[in-house]
């Protein structure tokens, strides 16, 4: 991600490319909400019933 701002000062941007990463960015943002929601439904879960919840797979 940090390549594009630096394409974008020393040339220009094919403007394909820019909306490429755009919506590759909000795609990015959006997978890692859900993933965020998964981990609290997991925890919320397990928090009710004495369960230990593994994380990181």
């Amino acid at each position: 991600m940090s390549g594009r701002p630096s394409w974008d000062l020393a040339a220009t941007l094919p403007l394909p490319l820019g909306v490429l990463g755009h919506e590759g960015s909000t795609v990015v943002v959006g997978r890692n909400g859900l993933r965020l929601l998964r981990e609290a439904a997991r925890v919320k879960a397990g928090a009710g019933s004495g369960q230990s919840v593994a994380h990181g797979s």
